[in-house]
């Protein structure tokens, strides 16, 4: 198991400004970035108005797990907000990738920052906002696949 938050995207760039969609996103410590930014598969871009890629965004080249991938790239494209069902997450704005490769969203170290997700168990899913007391604890969310 992994955590796994579920997630309100909001879309600022695009065909479609302010649409939004709420899914569950990966928390991923090993996806290392200089900015908040987070991969999104191309039918997530694709709902919110960001794929086919729109003006603005370039080509980029990522090395991931499975070697050197080719990216579509945009800065400050998406509105993200962590929403468990007992509190408002913070919200950050953040740059995605977008990939024809993964099957799900997937946050950033920068963005998990900005978003104050703090991992405490990775392997049994448990983790909690920064904000929260260390005894506080919570639940990975179920997979959501696209």
């Amino acid at each position: 198991m992994a955590v796994r938050v579920p997630v309100r995207l909001e879309a600022v760039l695009g065909a479609c400004p302010g649409g939004t969609l709420e899914t569950v996103a990966l928390a991923n410590t090993g996806y290392e970035a200089g900015s908040a930014d987070c991969s999104l598969p191309q039918a997530v871009a694709a709902r919110l108005g960001l794929w086919p890629s729109p003006p603005g965004s370039h080509l980029h080249t990522v090395r991931g797990y499975g070697g050197v991938l080719q990216v579509h790239k945009l800065a400050d494209a998406v509105r993200v907000r962590v929403i468990p069902s007992d509190r408002q997450g913070l919200e950050a704005l953040a740059g995605v990738l977008i990939t024809g490769t993964d099957d799900e969203v997937i946050l950033s170290d920068t963005l998990l920052d900005a978003l104050g997700i703090v991992p405490l168990v990775p392997g049994r899913g448990i983790w909690r906002f920064s904000d929260e007391p260390d005894s506080q604890r919570r639940p990975s969310s179920p997979r959501e696949t696209w």
